[in-house]
């Protein structure tokens, strides 16, 4: 029997709706932060300057959504989720969304999760940039020790290109994915680019889950 998906929320279109307003802003925000070559080996570095042109996008944006929390802990929503080690952990930036239509407090206020990772050629021989961005990455996403995307049907991966090229890394990357998670189609040579894919997750509901991918190149 396929398993259910119990901790959707109910407001489809308000959380669609939602996800795409936040997709917009960072795609807009990226295409607007220029990074140093000195601060091109640091994702938290490249991720504290994003964050002013995140806050600008926002602010900027007609329905003036407020800006996401960054690096902040998870935290617990029930009682039972408090000895879990997932509510410490801290995904890179989080918008959070109250739903008042909500039946359970488990679904009153429902967060998207995203998380950014450099990616390009290896830093050093024990250290693969690419393999991070999938095992320390898109992973986090479906695994009990982080929980990224916990009752929610999408979640955002940001990678940041450092060195090397679109091509190169897609084909690296897609080269390691599990049979669970769609392929990247990467096809522009823009400086920005988003694609979404499936991800049937194994570990955290729901588990028919959207990954969205927004690529932005600071080689050039």
């Amino acid at each position: 029997m396929p398993r259910k998906n119990s901790s959707i929320p109910k407001s489809t279109e308000l959380w669609h709706q939602f996800v795409q307003v936040r997709l917009d802003i960072f795609l807009k925000a990226l295409d607007i932060l220029y990074i140093k070559d000195d601060m091109k080996e640091n994702e938290d570095i490249i991720s504290k300057a994003l964050y002013p042109k995140i806050v600008k996008t926002c602010f900027e944006h007609k329905d003036k959504p407020e800006p996401p929390a960054w690096d902040a802990k998870k935290g617990a929503v029930v009682d039972e989720e408090i000895v879990l080690e997932s509510v410490v952990k801290r995904p890179d930036f989080t918008f959070a969304l109250v739903d008042q239509t909500a039946e359970k407090v488990e679904m009153y206020t429902i967060y998207l999760n995203i998380e950014c990772k450099c990616i390009g050629n290896n830093r050093s021989s024990s250290w693969n940039l690419n393999m991070n961005y999938i095992n320390n990455g898109i992973n986090r996403f479906d695994c009990l020790t982080h929980e990224y995307g916990k009752r929610t049907k999408d979640g955002i991966m940001i990678g940041y290109i450092i060195s090397s090229n679109k091509a190169d890394i897609q084909k690296e990357i897609n080269s390691e994915l599990p049979k669970n998670i769609e392929k990247l189609n990467f096809v522009s040579k823009d400086k920005v680019e988003k694609i979404s894919t499936k991800f049937i997750r194994e570990n955290v509901e729901p588990f028919d889950f959207k990954m969205h991918h927004i690529w932005v190149d600071f080689t050039k």
